[in-house]
């Protein structure tokens, strides 16, 4: 019988959704557009297996293309393979984890025992029209022999699995209690993960929106979305605080590295347009050059104040500061902030994931 290895099943499956993950949104894969209409059908079917099993053969043809994906149970012959066994120890616990909609059981169970994943089987299925679209990608899943066509195909699969998490309702993980210790590895998970900008702003958001309730502050907290164009709305920053109708301190949350040529610009462009007198970068990885600071001070000197904070310091000050209470509050507005429906799943999941790993250390 052809040897699987789960671990490296295991690493090949997650490494590739991860990449899947980073370009989920504007990668098409030329190889597999003649399979569209055919992975539409799959992924629309009410019978979940079916795209379970495609998965699981995607994976097994990379791992190892001697084993014949058409007979998942050992006694078929030397060339079969243990497909409640991937099922049981790769696939289901995958996409369990991921909070990818799935079969509660083995995917195998759909079919009789010692089912051949061809067209004999067809006439004892329920829903026939969505296996003969998966065995249409089967097909294709078996000719492919090239590295790169397997794992076009692995990571087509796990694209529309992505997709599908999408539609789904993600349900929040909440948090009853952490320490301020656990609360910085909690936001160093956090914050490591892929958001496009969306989770830094989400955290800035929140802890402004904290300190606003804990001390009572009476501010106006106005936020736009990722990647808005500033000029496009008016708005001085990426947050705007006001009070009684006033500026109270706009905020701009970055990524990116910030030089002297980006605080000169943004001077020019938001805080002398706007009147800002208290501005705030919020950066979540290198500091700012020493340029940066530079400029700052030339600002300073004509009565603007211009700042620059790392992310998790920030937080960390702001719980550091208040108590057991601000904690809470930080979450409360993070999960409110989470939930709304413009937040995509694969954000909503780096928080459970985030937790679940400082909650299980």
């Amino acid at each position: 019988m052809p040897i699987i290895d789960y671990d490296e099943a295991r690493r090949v499956l997650n490494e590739t959704f991860s990449e899947t993950l980073q370009q989920c949104s504007h990668t098409t894969i030329q190889l597999l557009e003649r399979y569209e209409d055919a992975l539409d059908i799959v992924f629309e079917s009410k019978t979940q297996s079916y795209r379970e099993v495609l998965l699981g053969c995607a994976l097994v043809h990379i791992i190892n293309p001697t084993v014949n994906i058409r007979l998942p149970y050992v006694k078929q012959g030397p060339a079969a393979f243990n497909g409640r066994t991937l099922d049981e120890q790769v696939i289901n616990p995958f996409l369990m984890s991921k909070q990818i909609p799935c079969s509660k059981g083995p995917y195998l169970a759909t079919f009789r025992r010692n089912v051949r994943l061809d067209e004999s089987t067809r006439s004892g299925l329920r829903d026939q029209h969505g296996y003969d679209a998966m065995l249409v990608i089967m097909s294709a899943i078996e000719v492919a022999d090239s590295e790169d066509d397997k794992k076009a195909f692995l990571s087509c699969l796990l694209k529309r699995f992505i997709i599908l998490r999408e539609k789904s309702n993600i349900q929040l993980a909440g948090i009853a209690r952490m320490s301020v210790e656990q609360y910085q590895v909690f936001l160093n998970t956090l914050l490591h993960n892929q958001s496009g900008g969306l989770l830094p702003m989400l955290v800035t958001i929140a802890v402004f929106q904290t300190i606003n309730d804990q001390y009572s502050c009476g501010w106006e907290i106005n936020y736009q979305g990722i990647n808005a164009a500033d000029g496009a709305t008016g708005a001085p920053g990426d947050i705007t605080i006001f009070s009684n109708g006033q500026i109270v301190k706009a905020i701009e949350v970055t990524e990116r590295p910030i030089n002297e040529t980006r605080v000169v610009t943004t001077f020019n462009t938001k805080i002398a347009i706007s009147d800002v007198k208290d501005y705030l970068f919020v950066y979540t990885a290198t500091a700012p050059e020493e340029g940066a600071y530079s400029a700052a001070k030339v600002y300073f000197a004509q009565g603007y104040d211009i700042n620059f904070i790392k992310l998790s310091n920030f937080v960390l000050s702001a719980f550091i500061a208040g108590n057991v209470e601000t904690r809470q509050r930080f979450t409360n507005h993070m999960l409110t902030l989470l939930r709304q429906d413009s937040v995509p799943a694969a954000v909503k999941t780096a928080w459970n994931d985030s937790l679940q790993e400082v909650i299980g250390a």
